[in-house]
C-alpha cells in the first residue's frame, strides 16, 4: 500500500512538473517626463527601466488659459547637450492634452551628445511645480 502511495505521489509531482511555466519577463517602465521646479528642468526619459536625464534651465515658461488657446503651455529650456528645446502642451476640450518636444530654433543641428535625442518624437508628461 506504500508502494502505491509513493507511485501515485511521484505521478502528480510529474504531471504539475509538466504543467510549470517558465517565469515571465517582467515589463520595463517607459516614461518621458519634463519637470519644471522655478528656473531648472529636468528632462527625463526612462527607457526599458533606465532613467536617462538632462538637466537644464527655463528660459521661458508660458501657461495659457486653456479656453482661448489651443496651446495651454509652452516651456523653453536651454541644456548643456542638446541646446534650446521647446516643449508645447496642447489644450483639447478645456483640458491639457498631450505634450510634445520641438527644437526651439527649428533645427535641432547636432544632438549627438544629447542623451534624449531617442524621445524627441515621443508624448511628454510636463510636471511644472513652480506653482
Amino acid at each position: 500500500m506504500l508502494q502505491g502511495k509513493s507511485l501515485m505521489l511521484c505521478a502528480i509531482l510529474a504531471l504539475l512538473a509538466g504543467c510549470a511555466e517558465p517565469p515571465a519577463e517582467e515589463p520595463k517602465a517607459n516614461g518621458a517626463y519634463l519637470v519644471i521646479d522655478g528656473q531648472d528642468a529636468w528632462a527625463v526619459l526612462i527607457s526599458d527601466g533606465r532613467r536617462i536625464e538632462e538637466r537644464g534651465t527655463v528660459r521661458d515658461a508660458i501657461r495659457l488659459p486653456r479656453a482661448h488657446s489651443a496651446v495651454a503651455a509652452s516651456y523653453v529650456i536651454d541644456t548643456p547637450n542638446c541646446g534650446r528645446l521647446q516643449w508645447l502642451t496642447e489644450s483639447r476640450d478645456g483640458a491639457a492634452g498631450s505634450t510634445r518636444l520641438l527644437a526651439a530654433d527649428g533645427d535641432a543641428g547636432d544632438l549627438s551628445a544629447c542623451r534624449i535625442r531617442t524621445a524627441l518624437s515621443r508624448m511628454w508628461t510636463a510636471l511644472d511645480y513652480s506653482g
